[in-house]
């Protein structure tokens, strides 16, 4: 028994530390981005009435090709807009005014730390995680 504990909190200790962490406050995650070099990733999404939204989360935003490069490069924060409530929807839609003024879904916007943008990927075509992360990566770092 004491061995089965020990590997669940060593397996449990593993996943934690391989998880994705996706914010959902902007300025923390400029913040972040200062103090870590990375760049912002700014995911658009509505995970209830996108389906492309939906699969371009399982299928790339959740693999592990994306997680590995996205955790040297990228503070990650998702604005999911089948989420708003009338607490943070006066913030989001500041937000999308200044980042996604054609409120398109799904939408990545790459900025820096100084709140730039860097680029953006637009329309999600069922790109495998490694071609969606060719286009990320043709986005320069400034």
């Amino acid at each position: 028994m004491k061995n089965a504990t020990i590997l669940f909190l060593l397996t449990a200790n593993a996943m934690i530390g391989y998880s994705q962490q996706w914010n959902n406050n902007l300025d923390d995650a400029f913040k972040e981005a200062s103090s870590s070099g990375k760049n912002v990733l700014l995911f658009f999404s509505n995970s209830v009435d996108c389906e492309r939204c939906i699969k371009l989360d399982k299928n790339v935003l959740q693999s592990p090709e994306f997680k590995d490069f996205a955790k040297d490069n990228y503070v990650l924060v998702k604005q999911d807009f089948s989420l708003n409530n009338a607490e943070n929807l006066e913030e989001n839609l500041l937000i999308v005014e200044k980042y996604n003024k054609d409120g398109f879904f799904p939408l990545v916007v790459i900025l820096n730390n100084k709140a730039k943008i860097l680029g953006q990927v637009g329309a999600y075509n069922n790109e495998t995680p490694s071609q969606y992360l060719t286009r990320l990566q043709s986005i320069k770092k400034i």
